[in-house]
């Protein structure tokens, strides 16, 4: 329970800063951790994930609110319309609404899971590896759509990460593949070198030249009124569209904020109240995919699936009592986001401000922190050096890319192909 109760407040922390450092979100807070929740149990892996996921969804408003730059693409609406409100004067508004409205909107998705517990194997029962095939194909047709770039950069970065994953020695088959006969190579590439490399250095590369100012100090904390309304709404959409793999919660977040500008008197408000909502409904139920069906959607899902995978963890409708023993953490997890990002608000920007002021000596200090574990506990130490090397090379070459196809293909090529196999020796 004490330990349980480490990594959560960890989640929590790291969670919080990731949130509040554009471009960063849930993704880097897993990855930075992840050479040291490789020994963990499948629940508190879950646990940290969760604390994450929620913390971010409350801390990658401040930037939103203060600079008008969101997070990461669910504080897109928070970016447009709470960054307005900050601008005349009424950021106390933005503030508490973001606030309130994300917790109301984890409760809901408490209370809805709460609700149709009994229900939910039968959602699931038809559920078989033909189904799988065609889930998991929907998906990367999604992601490799909704990335900002040329078709061909994400095709050739998803196959590249298939390349990665599948060269070395496969201990089912006892048959190698891309080694060359080199001794080194049949060990594989480990995937701390790729996600440092190839994800972590690029990714934070692309916001070096971000200027931010000063952030001014809110001095006044109040309620939105009539945001009730839209907060249940926002709620209820972005549950929904985060059980639907690939749509996910940024969907839910967009489309409750459109409805309610559409429909609702003065909207700006409550478009910040209905997204915020959503995003945190949207995230806890985006998680049962990948619980109950082993499917991961988004690029933090898939770097948890692997982590809970290798502790031998077997996803399947079973599962779903660990992640109803996860929903007794986040009421705490709840109340300690509240404070933080409402009566926090302040310090929180100017922790953010200091982030970008000093991101370069910080982005180093993180790298090598990350390498260092990585290499620690790698039992070939001078191949994971040598990857790490070449892989953060190439990511410097490609840095300009959006290089998060890389981590999906590594992980998404095997898991396809291994349900497409199984799909055709039962059907054929």
């Amino acid at each position: 329970m004490i330990e349980s109760v480490f990594w959560c407040l960890l989640g929590i922390i790291s969670g919080g800063i990731a949130g509040i450092i554009p471009g960063s979100a849930a993704f880097i807070a897993v990855a930075i951790f992840y050479s040291i929740l490789e020994g963990l149990s499948a629940f508190n892996i879950l646990l940290f994930y969760v604390a994450v996921l929620i913390t971010t969804n409350y801390t990658n408003s401040i930037c939103a609110i203060l600079y008008g730059i969101p997070g990461d693409a669910t504080a897109i609406a928070t970016a447009r319309y709470g960054h307005k409100f900050f601008r005349k004067g009424f950021g106390h508004l933005a503030v508490s609404s973001n606030a309130i409205s994300s917790s109301i909107g984890s409760i809901f998705a408490i209370g809805l899971f709460i609700v149709f517990y009994d229900y939910i194997y039968g959602v699931f029962r038809f559920y078989n590896s033909t189904l799988q095939v065609v889930i998991i194909s929907i998906a990367i047709f999604l992601i490799t759509f909704s990335v900002r770039q040329h078709i061909l950069k994400t095709i050739s970065l998803f196959i590249l990460g298939g390349i990665l994953a599948k060269i070395g020695f496969d201990n089912l088959t006892f048959e190698s593949w891309g080694t060359f006969d080199n001794p080194y190579l049949t060990l594989g590439i480990p995937f701390n070198a790729v996600m440092i490399g190839l994800f972590i250095i690029p990714e934070f590369l692309k916001f070096v030249d971000l200027q931010i100012s000063i952030p001014k100090r809110i001095t006044k904390f109040g309620m939105g009124k009539n945001t009730l309304g839209a907060t249940l709404l926002g709620s209820f959409i972005g549950f929904w569209s985060g059980l639907i793999p690939g749509v996910t919660n940024i969907l839910g977040s967009y489309a409750s904020a459109v409805i309610v500008k559409r429909y609702f008197k003065m909207p700006y408000l409550k478009c910040i109240a209905a997204a915020e909502s959503a995003n945190n409904s949207g995230a806890l139920s985006s998680l049962l995919p990948l619980v109950i069906l082993g499917i991961p959607i988004v690029g933090s899902e898939v770097l948890v699936f692997y982590l809970v995978s290798s502790t031998g963890f077997v996803f399947g409708l079973e599962t779903i009592d660990t992640f109803k023993n996860i929903l007794y953490f986040i009421p705490i997890i709840i109340g300690i986001c509240l404070v933080v990002s409402w009566a926090g608000f302040n310090s929180l920007g100017k922790v953010s401000y200091l982030i970008k002021e000093y991101k370069n000596y910080i982005t180093c200090v993180i790298i090598v922190i990350i390498s260092i574990i990585a290499i620690s506990i790698y039992p070939v130490k001078e191949w994971m050096i040598m990857c790490i090397i070449g892989l953060t090379l190439m990511g410097y070459l490609i840095r300009r890319w959006d290089t998060i196809p890389i981590v999906y293909g590594y992980f998404l090529t095997d898991l396809f192909w291994d349900n497409l196999m199984r799909t055709m020796i039962i059907h054929f």
